[in-house]
């Protein structure tokens, strides 16, 4: 799962702890959102914006999204 979004914002402190877990992580120095960084914490996971008001909100979202891709994936192998 690619994970995207702007370094201005609060989830660039979250780098390490999501390359950690397997998301392949892009932090753009502006992704043009400025009104999304500024209300809060925001990411694009595969091109989907997903935004919260708490960063592990917006970590617990994208770590179940992993988990569903990685089940289809892994469904997908046994075919």
């Amino acid at each position: 799962m690619i994970i995207e979004f702007c370094a201005s914002n609060e989830m660039a402190s979250y780098i390490d702890t999501l390359e950690s877990e397997g998301f392949e992580v892009v932090a753009y120095s502006c992704l043009d959102r400025c009104e999304f960084c500024v209300l809060g914490p925001y990411a694009y996971a595969n091109g989907k914006l997903l935004e919260t008001a708490d960063p592990d909100v917006l970590l617990s979202q994208l770590r179940a999204l992993k988990q569903e891709e990685d089940a289809f994936l892994t469904d997908a192998d046994d075919w």
